[in-house]
Order: C-alpha cells, then structure tokens, then sequence
C-alpha cells in the first residue's frame, strides 16, 4: 500500500521560502476569489504580531515535481502563497521609492537586493529580471513576473482579467498600509518587519505528499474534517465543557438553549453572530481570535449560562437583520434595514445589537437613519476601507452598552471621524461606476431616493413600475460611436450619471434608441429626473459627467446625518 504522505510539519514563511524551493500553482487551479477583505484581515493579524508573537496560517498543501528537483505544486494555499509574495513586492516598492529619492540610497539598495533574493528570486543582472520562486497559474503568471515582479503600473487597470485586478489591488494595498506603518521612512525599519518579524511569525503546518492521487485525498480529507469539526462545533464543546462542571442536569439545559439559539438563526452563520454580539459589548476581535477570546473571558458554568442567555433573547434580532420584512420592525426601521442589506455590508450588526437592547424605539430608530447615512457614504460610494467603520462601531457600541451613551445625536457625536465630508462625498459620487448586471436593485434604490428628494415623492425602489434606463444603452448600435467611441464605451455605461428611471413602457420604446430620439420619451415621463432634468441637445462624456455632477449634489441633500454637521 502506498505511503500517503511524505512528511507533515511546521514551518514559518520564512524557512519555507528560504528552502531553496521554487513553488508552482497548478496551471490548472481556479483563479483567486478572495477580495480585500482578505488582504485587511492578514494585514489586521500582522498588527496584533506584538502581543500574539505568532500568527497560525494554516495547512499547506504541497506535492513534489517527480521531474524537477526543489520543486513543488501548492496544492493548497496558493492564495496565502500569494498574499505573502506581494506583501513582500510592496515592501520592496516602498524601498525603491526610499532609494530613488535619496533616503539612505545605497543601503536601502542593498536591502532591496538581500530581500528579493530571500523571498521572491533570483535576480538576473544580465537580463535585468527576477527568476521567481513563485510561479502563478496560467490566467496570472504573465502579469504578475511583467508587473508586479518588475514594480510597473499596468496601462489599463480596468481592462485587467477579475483575478488580476485582485493582485494588483493586493500590492497597492500593501504599499499604502506599510507606509503608514513605517512613518519614518526607516529601510531598517521596514526590512526588519518584513525579514524578522512577518516571516518569522506566520507559521503554517505543511503536508508533502507524493503524487496527484494523494494530494486530492489529503484535499478531501482536510474539508471533511473541517465540516466534522467547524468553529461552531469548537465553540459548543468549550462552552458544554463548562457547563458540564455543574453536573448532567445544567448539560441539558445548556444543550436545550444552543438548539434554540441556532434555530432562531436559521440560515445566519453561529460564529459569525457571536463574534458581532461579542463586538458589541468587548473590544474588537476577529473571527481567527474569537475562540482565545471565549476561552479568556467564559471559565465557569455561570458565565457559560449568561452568554447562552444573552445569545437566546439576541437572535431573534439579529436574524430579523437580514429580514426587513420580519414583524419586529416598524415601517420607517423596515426602510432602513432593507436598504442596509442592499448595501451589503455587516459591521453594523454588533452596533445595532447593542442599540436594540439598550435604545429606545425612538432613538434606535434614529441611529438606523444616521447608519444608513454613514454606511452609504463611507462604503457604498467611497469605498473606504472596513477597519476604521468598524473599529468606530465597536468603540461606540461599548459605550452604549455601558450606559455612558443613550440617544442617536450623543451616538453620532462619536462617528464624525467617519462620516465623509459633502465635497469628499460629492467627489466619489461624481465618478462612481455601478454594474446593474451586479448591482441591479443597489442602483434602482439610489435613483429612487435621488427622485424622491427632487420630486417630493416617497416611492420605494421594489415599486415594480420604475425601471432603469440607460441612457448610452447597456448594447449600443454603431450610431452612438460618434458620441461614444465603441472603446470607450465601457467607461461610460455603468456611470450613475448614465442611468435614470423611466416607466417600463417607456423603457422599451427607448432601448437603444439615440438620445436625440429618447428625449420626446423622457419630456413624457412621470419622473422629474428624465423629464425636467435631461434637458440636454445630445448625450456625451461631457455632458454625463456634468449630469453625474449635478446628482451628486442631489445625494449630499439625500444622505445627510441629522446630527453632525458636515465639516470640510
């Protein structure tokens, strides 16, 4: 019978890069699917390395090239392998910048040298390119040895493949949050996060095995059991743990209280739900550091009953916020809800928990409304990163929890720091681009509130009359190159300032239809914004931005606190 693994073990990056080893996704492997958030939850663990000292990464999956020797197949963990390699590129970029400008010139070339050699190959003088240790897939390997090894910007990020966006988003990054962290422009500084202290504490447990037939079964192997064995189930036997220190009776009642638990929460995900009650009244964790921190804080039987007592009256509210419909909620919280959903972010749950349990209906109603605003600006349209909104909601939910804070305008007093300014807003706004084939009922929900605030309506997106309209329609005829240039037409089409509501009738007499055609169409609509405020001769970039412009000062009326005052 055939060995099935080579050997297991633990190892650092730093041991497994500096192996002499050259790595290879299969060129096979799917694409990466992993977004920013990804990039911000290692970069968030990278931080914590001070008082954690080691950061646990994971299995890693490796299968040895029977052809070559030193060389191996990431069979699992090729985006992690990835991650890594860029986070290193970016500190390599930021040296080059030191260097470039003067900033200890010769030593910070060195240091760019000594650090690309170790973690991502060979440097050919000759030829000026890198040999890396790290080969990608078929769909990645071409851009990343032509941009990314060789720090040059692509000459048209947007016309890049899905998964290389997401590379090239994970080196910008990189960039930006190192040079926050190394403030003093130190390459000492810089080269020690990297070299010492990163690389020596991101420890991975490695599988070798032999051949395809053995990887696929350690593949398998490992998802079963992390299906046998999930972070609920982690959670449940530490707690039952506990709860079985007073004896079989209180067992039972604590396995009576977990079932109630996940059955008010359906479909919601039980870690995920402790982790935004946890949010909700302690200082910030993430889901990786939830278990430690459980495991701190609950240490006898009492404690176990007091959380599973908070969990069971907790769920059936934080299940109705993925439910505007539920009964809990009033008609103008309902709004609310649903638009937050839209918006498809989570960092306000643990917030709203705690307003739940501490507000009055009155002022927690009033806090969905300042949250609508502050999500809509901060995520929707700016795109701002998750870890400031979230460590604001964490703070402020800890201070609702403790009394110190009891009604939405002392709330909103602590969120000014993310509340983006009208001009910031306005600026993101006046260029922002939204997909309806993604986006669909996101940008139905904008037109409708732009429309209400100009024509003192109150209708609601899920009105099945309204319909966006295109204006450059979604496949224009070649009629409308002379306006759009068919290469350019990309740019334009998913541009807010492109989009406007219309009746479905209307909708389809004007398809594809040229602007100087659609305009009779949109003098005869019900909806202000197509007919009074398309009063334009012809349809162009110019005159699209100028409209999205003008929208954008609308949204600033449309999304604004009750509370703070916009600051510049």
């Amino acid at each position: 019978m055939a060995t099935l693994l080579l050997n297991t073990g633990t190892a650092s990056y730093n041991e497994l890069i500096s192996n002499g080893r050259t790595f290879h996704v299969p060129p096979y492997q799917r694409d990466y699917s992993w977004e920013k958030e990804y990039w911000e939850d290692l970069w968030m663990d990278i931080l914590d390395l001070p008082k954690e000292k080691y950061h646990y990464m994971g299995y890693l999956v490796f299968q040895e090239d029977s052809s070559k020797t030193k060389t191996s197949f990431i069979i699992d963990g090729q985006q992690r392998f990835t991650t890594l390699s860029i986070l290193c590129l970016s500190a390599i970029r930021l040296l080059k910048e030191w260097a470039d400008i003067g900033i200890d010139k010769e030593n910070n070339e060195t240091r760019i040298v000594k650090l690309t050699e170790k973690f991502l190959g060979n440097f050919s003088t000759s030829k000026l390119t890198i040999t890396p240790k790290l080969i990608l897939n078929k769909n990645n390997d071409d851009f990343y040895k032509s941009y990314l090894l060789s720090h040059r910007k692509p000459p048209a990020i947007g016309k890049l493949k899905p998964s290389q966006k997401r590379l090239w988003g994970a080196y910008e990054y990189f960039y930006q949050v190192l040079k926050v962290k190394v403030t003093t422009k130190s390459g000492i500084e810089l080269a020690t996060l990297i070299d010492d202290e990163i690389s020596n504490a991101l420890i991975f447990t490695t599988i070798n095995v032999s051949d395809d037939l053995n990887a696929y079964k350690v593949f398998e192997t490992l998802n079963a059991r992390g299906v046998k064995l999930s972070p609920s189930d982690l959670l449940k036997n530490y707690l039952f743990s506990k709860a079985f220190e007073s004896g079989s009776a209180e067992l039972e009642e604590t396995e009576r209280r977990w079932q109630n638990i996940n059955d008010f929460l359906g479909k919601s995900d039980l870690p995920t739900f402790l982790r935004h009650y946890w949010n909700s009244r302690y200082e910030l964790v993430r889901i990786s550091n939830l278990y430690r921190a459980i495991k701190i804080t609950i240490q006898i039987p009492k404690h176990v009953f007091d959380l599973l007592n908070e969990l069971e009256q907790l769920a059936p509210v934080y299940s109705a916020f993925e439910n505007p419909a539920d009964q809990m909620w009033n008609r103008e919280q309902r709004s609310f809800i649903r638009s937050m959903n839209l918006f498809g972010v989570s960092t306000w749950y643990s917030l709203m928990l705690v307003a739940k349990q501490k507000f009055s209906e009155e002022e927690f109603t009033k806090l969905l409304h300042e949250l609508n605003v502050i999500t809509f600006r901060y995520n929707v349209i700016s795109g701002l990163h998750t870890n400031e909104i979230e460590v604001s909601f964490n703070k402020l939910s800890i201070k609702i929890f403790s009394g110190e804070i009891t009604k939405a305008s002392q709330a909103s007093e602590n969120l000014k720091p993310i509340y983006v300014a009208d001009d910031s807003f306005a600026q993101a706004f006046s260029t922002k681009l939204l997909s309806t084939k993604r986006n669909k009922n996101l940008v139905k929900y904008i037109l409708v509130e732009l429309e209400n605030s100009i024509a003192g309506t109150d209708n609601q997106y899920e009105d099945a009359t309204s319909t966006i309209e295109h204006i450059l329609p979604e496949n224009p005829s070649s009629e409308w190159e002379t306006s759009f240039p068919s290469d350019e037409q990309e740019e334009y089409i998913y541009l807010i300032g492109n989009y406007t509501l219309l009746e479905n009738t209307l909708n389809k007499k004007a398809s594809d239809k040229l602007f100087a055609e659609k305009s009779s169409l949109y003098k005869s609509s019900a909806y202000k914004m197509s007919k009074d405020e398309l009063n334009y001769t012809e349809w162009t970039p110019v005159i699209l931005r100028k409209h999205q412009d003008k929208m954008a000062k609308w949204a600033c009326s449309v999304w604004k606190s009750h509370f703070i005052q916009n600051k510049s």
